[in-house]
């Protein structure tokens, strides 16, 4: 199971994935038993959990004086702590690279630096830097309703076009705002239909490097111009009656999508087990499973085909505002000469990243790779994008030995970067000013996002990293500021290892504090 969410709640996604991995084996008998028998509404116009709005926290530590310099004796003795720190977590492992710098790059502890191994999410720092200097932090992307020319008496004379820039913060509410903009305008009717652009990126909706286990896991979405909730969507299960089939909402209700089977309501005092699993068809999903009665259990699970599928839930909103289409959905190129009838910016980079590096957002930080690809060579599609990853790093001189990578997000195993490029990355992000050096972009340890189970002591409030995880990988980076040198950048990558390496690497983290 490849997880890049907080390692406390992996096995949980490990109990389902296997479930689901078993319902998927046995599903041409569970179509054939469970087909209609259950009970499938339309539902509200929502998707996903909102990008979520974190408030600026400054940091919590009281100032301090000016930082001064690391003398040799204290760096003899941080490293002599931190090999005792990382020691029974390396016992064992296969791979492994370590590096800690002052704020102006001085190396303060590494082993292995120049080593690539896998760095999990902990990858995503790298497209969050290069978008932040090439993309600017104001950066937004914008998607529109477009058409060959403006309506005229309450109708549209051709199609309605959705086009797409490569938001992954798009939500199927947002075109429903726009669905009730057009119909506040007056239009009536369509001629034409829905047509999707998504021809801004290029390329498979899911790296082939990427784990096929996780094919129905919500943080394995597939990338797409016209991204819409994540690429995901929305079941809530909700129990009934003990013994009776439980209601299933499926949110957005679009028409596209199919499912057969159901899940059994049980008595209250029971533990949920819901599971919706996508079969060999595409866009068809099973239900199984049980939920206590009166209890609601929402469960996201990726949808294919994105553009047809878009274009299909905006059909839907259109029609719930009273605007009828002549025909189906499709999907093509818009007109080079055409009117914009609806605009809808993202939020600014700033904040869209500051969401994938709390949350760990896979989705987000895929759709950002073949954003760069897009914007600065051209194309948009993962190679190129990756391409303009190098080229920038290596102009701002930034280390990248040992780095290769075939994903912005860390989900595939075949990625490899060393610690000594990510804490140059954290380095450069302070010289250079950037958002305090990422500091604000990443969760607080021991109180927000993905750091908020991990147990620090010492530098609680005193540490913003980035975590990540896959099997077998763990590692983290980020800043910790420690008592008498001010801030102080860490990279810790660790394969392969039978011990307890996030324990290790809190302890290490703790110790830097200390000094």
């Amino acid at each position: 199971m490849n997880s890049s969410r907080d390692f406390g709640n992996r096995s949980r996604r490990l109990r389902r994935a296997r479930k689901r991995a078993r319902l998927a084996a046995a599903a041409v008998i569970l179509v054939a038993i469970c087909a209609g028998s259950f009970v499938l509404l339309r539902h509200r116009e929502e998707g996903p959990p909102a990008p979520v709005a974190m408030a600026s926290a400054a940091p919590t530590t009281a100032p301090t004086p000016a930082p001064q310099p690391w003398t040799n004796a204290q760096i003899a003795k941080l490293e002599a702590e931190l090999q005792a720190d990382f020691a029974p977590a390396l016992a064992g492992a296969s791979h492994w690279s370590l590096c800690v710098m002052d704020a102006h790059g001085r190396i303060l502890y590494a082993v292995n630096p120049r080593n690539g191994v896998e760095p999990a999410s902990v990858e995503k720092l790298v497209v969050a830097s290069v978008a932040l200097d090439l993309l600017g932090v104001n950066y937004r992307y914008h998607t529109i309703f477009a058409a060959a020319a403006p309506p005229r008496d309450g109708a549209l004379d051709g199609d309605l076009w959705l086009i797409g820039s490569g938001d992954p913060s798009l939500r199927s509410t947002a075109l429903a705002a726009g669905a009730r903009h057009l119909h506040l305008a007056g239009l009536q009717r369509i001629d034409g239909g829905v047509m999707v652009d998504a021809s801004a990126f290029r390329g498979p909706e899911i790296n082939r490097l990427w784990n096929p286990d996780d094919a129905n896991e919500d943080f394995q979405a597939p990338v797409s111009a016209i991204s819409l909730d994540e690429d995901t969507i929305e079941f809530d299960v909700q129990g009934t009656k003990p013994g009776a089939p439980a209601l299933v909402h499926e949110n957005p209700w679009s028409g596209a999508l199919s499912a057969s089977g159901d899940v059994t309501t049980v008595a209250e005092d029971d533990d949920p087990n819901v599971i919706v699993a996508a079969l060999g068809a595409p866009n068809h999903f099973a239900l199984s499973g049980s939920i206590p009665e009166s209890d609601v259990e929402e469960t996201w699970v990726p949808v294919h085909g994105i553009p047809h599928y878009a274009g299909a839930v905006l059909t839907q909103l259109l029609r719930r505002h009273g605007i009828d289409s002549a025909r189906a959905p499709g999907v093509g190129i818009a007109p080079a000469s055409r009117v914009v009838l609806w605009d809808h910016p993202s939020e600014s980079l700033h904040a869209l990243e500051r969401h994938m590096l709390y949350l760990s957002d896979n989705h987000y930080a895929d759709q950002l790779l073949r954003t760069l690809g897009l914007l600065v060579d051209g194309v948009g599609d993962d190679a190129h994008g990756l391409a303009v990853e190098r080229a920038d790093l290596r102009r701002r001189g930034i280390a990248t030995d040992g780095m290769y990578l075939v994903d912005g997000s860390g989900l595939a195993h075949e990625n490899r970067l060393s610690s000594l490029t990510i804490a140059s990355i954290l380095v450069d992000a302070l010289a250079s000013g950037r958002e305090r050096g990422f500091y604000d972009l990443l969760p607080q340890g021991g109180r927000s996002g993905t750091l908020k189970t991990y147990d620090f002591t010492s530098a609680l409030g005193r540490v913003r990293a980035k975590t990540g995880h896959l099997d077998g990988v763990s590692a983290l980076a980020g800043y910790v500021v420690s008592r008498k040198h001010g801030i102080v950048a860490f990279a810790f990558m660790i394969d392969g290892s039978p011990g307890a390496p996030d324990d290790a690497m809190v302890s290490a983290v703790d110790g830097v504090s200390e000094f």
